[in-house]
């Protein structure tokens, strides 16, 4: 119940979609994962690779269906083979626009974010987190590696006006691998 916050303001929703091949690493996934009840309405939502969808790659198929099952709030893909950064709620916290993009830790580099970069191949999913209404009906190509970045792109060519941008790492790439 969010009207229930013993005298704090009502906390922003934050969807976290994982879609899981690799459940092994879901306890570790669950630790990251943990600080982020105190800042916001944390709801998890794991998505199995049970094959339905054959055409489709890397979760795409799993990252639809949990988007048509979310009405409202902050959305955050967090890939199973990856942890939450240390920081990453406490900024989200902070951030006043309906988008939001970081840079990205990939342990010997760290990937830039701009809104020149905010096109495929050059972000990653794990660097933005999207209010629902932004997103609208924009889904992930099924059949595409890379459809992380053609939905980032889709998403911030409808609406560039309400991105912001954190030039400090957020986020990490395969932390579990």
């Amino acid at each position: 119940c969010l009207s229930g916050l013993s005298g704090k303001e009502r906390m922003d929703r934050l969807t976290i979609i994982t879609p899981c091949s690799r459940p092994q690493n879901l306890p570790a996934m669950a630790e990251s994962i943990k600080p982020g009840r105190s800042l916001f309405d944390v709801i998890w939502m794991i998505v199995f690779d049970n094959r339905e969808c054959l055409e489709s790659k890397v979760g795409n198929y799993q990252r639809n269906c949990a988007l048509d099952a979310v009405s409202d709030g902050w959305i955050y893909f967090l890939d199973d083979d990856t942890v939450l950064h240390p920081d990453f709620f406490s900024e989200l916290a902070k951030v006043k626009s309906k988008a939001v993009a970081f840079e990205q830790d990939l342990e010997t580099w760290v990937r830039k974010v701009a809104p020149s970069e905010m096109r495929c191949c050059h972000v990653d999913m794990g660097q933005v987190a999207i209010k629902r209404e932004v997103i609208g009906d924009i889904r992930f190509t099924l059949n595409i590696y890379e459809a992380d970045g053609i939905f980032i792109q889709s998403v911030y060519e409808n609406n560039p006006g309400v991105w912001s941008f954190i030039n400090e790492p957020l986020c990490y790439y395969n932390k579990l691998r």
